[in-house]
């Protein structure tokens, strides 16, 4: 998977990463992150949308290739997600939805949102259940190991309990931003977890990945179902 990035994964960047693709090594891409309060305002729905541009070009290497592009939302209200979703189901054709709470950025998480939900529970869960509702298509979040500290334990038994259909754990908590090495062996606890409390759903591992063979070894190593690529691909 190459991994949503803000500012750089538009339909060009991600039209580029799929014709320098061989076949078989790329299998799912993610739109730039996208409000879902900007989706559900008059306004500020014609603003985000250059978010979920997918070009002609883009959508015809897609088919080529056989990769599917997941639209990833944001925001920390389940009405606005459940509206956000239905919007994006009835009027565009991606191939999943992911719910970010990952994004570790100070002011977005000040709000609620974001890597915020993984001290929130219960918002957490209304909002899953709305994204989940309000569409067919499969449903993943993108998260983290931990917040303030790492707690991967008690917040993989919740995710894994809620209607999704892949978890992507990027190996750092909020605290760490991009900084230090990611814990992969935090990622293969989660799979450990998911073996036993969920055995059908994906795990994807993200962190510190650079190159095929590195996606091959976590893969084995830590029991991960796949691998996202961020920075990396750099």
């Amino acid at each position: 998977m190459l991994a949503p990035m803000e500012d750089v994964t538009d339909t060009a960047f991600r039209e580029l990463v799929l014709h320098n693709t061989r076949p078989g090594n790329l299998d799912v891409v993610f739109t730039e992150f996208t409000s879902t309060d900007g989706l559900c305002h008059p306004r500020g729905r014609d603003n985000v949308a250059r978010r979920l541009v997918v070009s002609d070009t883009e959508r015809q290497l897609l088919k080529d290739k056989g990769v599917k592009i997941v639209a990833q939302i944001w925001g920390n209200n389940p009405d606005k997600y459940f509206e956000a979703v239905r919007f994006l189901d009835e009027n565009y054709d991606f191939d999943g939805i992911d719910i970010n709470m990952g994004c570790p950025v100070r002011n977005v998480v000040s709000h609620g949102s974001c890597s915020a939900l993984i001290d929130h529970e219960p918002l957490a869960s209304e909002i899953i259940k709305a994204a989940r509702e309000a569409t067919s298509l499969p449903v993943s979040v993108k998260t983290r190991i931990g917040f303030k500290k790492v707690d991967t334990e008690r917040w993989m038994n919740f995710l894994l309990r809620q209607p999704l259909d892949g978890i992507i754990l990027h190996g750092r908590i909020q605290k760490q931003m991009s900084k230090g090495e990611a814990d992969w062996d935090e990622i293969a606890k989660a799979s450990a977890i998911r073996d036993e409390v969920a055995p059908d759903v994906p795990i994807i591992g993200n962190g510190d990945v650079f190159s095929l063979e590195d996606i091959q070894e976590r893969c084995y190593l830590y029991k991960t179902d796949g691998v996202m690529i961020g920075r990396g691909i750099f």
